[in-house]
């Protein structure tokens, strides 16, 4: 990364502060931990989370990274980009990492149809006039 770029232990921290936990509050290191283990991505334990979060580990895996954009709803490039602010790698709102940790645990008929849901949504907002790239 350059320089002046956004550091994982800053990313994180921002994370952390945007995230909601139950009941609005803010999500802990150990439910984060929670989800990791809960979906079988990884495992990390919390005091290497709380290196990471502090900067005090400043190279993770590339798996630890992945478990914690899944965890957090983001991708993966969140992490991994030198400009977390580019239009292609915009962070997700709250209202979209809300809606977006709520389907973790569906089924995939279910996850079809609300697949289908948002991309009638994004074709009636004329937000993927190129096409997606990754549509099926």
């Amino acid at each position: 990364m350059k320089g002046s770029a956004v550091t994982i232990a800053q990313r994180l921290e921002q994370l952390f502060s945007e995230t909601a936990g139950p009941h609005g509050r803010p999500v802990t290191m150990k439910e984060i931990i929670q989800r990791m283990d809960q979906r079988g991505i990884s495992s990390m334990s919390l005091s290497y989370l709380q290196q990471l979060r502090k900067g005090e580990a400043e190279n993770p895996r590339l798996q630890h990274l992945r478990a914690l954009a899944d965890a957090f709803g983001v991708p993966l490039t969140y992490f991994l980009e030198d400009d977390p602010d580019d239009a292609d790698n915009r962070e997700l709102t709250q209202q979209e990492r809300t809606l977006a940790l709520r389907v973790h645990g569906l089924s995939d008929g279910a996850l079809s149809s609300i697949r289908a849901v948002v991309e009638l949504a994004r074709k009636s907002e004329q937000l993927d006039e190129q096409g997606d790239p990754e549509g099926d």
